[in-house]
């Protein structure tokens, strides 16, 4: 196996402290706060999720800031009452433009999962994520 690295772009450096500030924003987005999606996701976003898609929801297909926002309005429309909370801090790489956490969900019935993101700045906006959800919530 060949592993490859990629530097962050010199104008841009990412801080531990913007990585805090756009895991905040991206929770936030994920609780339904859709406002100025532009300032905090960059006009090519991407995501992509490690399991199936729910129902063939054609996620590898999110495009772009309007896109996500769309993408998670309807998910939150079929499963009302969801709170996402970031677990812990999370890690940056200022090298990579790569910030990292776990989070967690909590469902309207109590139902606690799981899961990791890892976001790729550019620019100081989000310009990708790789997103993993698990079935249950992290052991503490």
């Amino acid at each position: 196996m060949t592993t490859t690295t990629r530097q962050a772009s010199a104008a841009y450096t990412l801080t531990t402290a913007a990585g805090i500030a756009l895991f905040d924003r991206w929770t936030a987005l994920w609780n339904g706060d859709f406002s100025d999606p532009e300032a905090f996701l960059a006009p090519g976003f991407r995501i992509r999720f490690a399991n199936e898609p729910e129902r063939g929801a054609a996620t590898d297909a999110v495009y772009g800031p309007a896109g996500i926002v769309g993408m998670i309005s309807a998910f939150r429309e079929e499963k009302p009452g969801l709170v996402f909370s970031v677990d812990g801090t999370p890690l940056t790489d200022a090298g990579l433009g790569r910030t990292a956490c776990c989070w967690y969900v909590t469902g309207a019935d109590g139902v606690q999962k799981s899961g990791i993101d890892l976001l790729e700045v550019a620019d100081g906006r989000i310009a990708a994520v790789w997103s993993v959800t698990g079935l249950r919530r992290f052991a503490g």
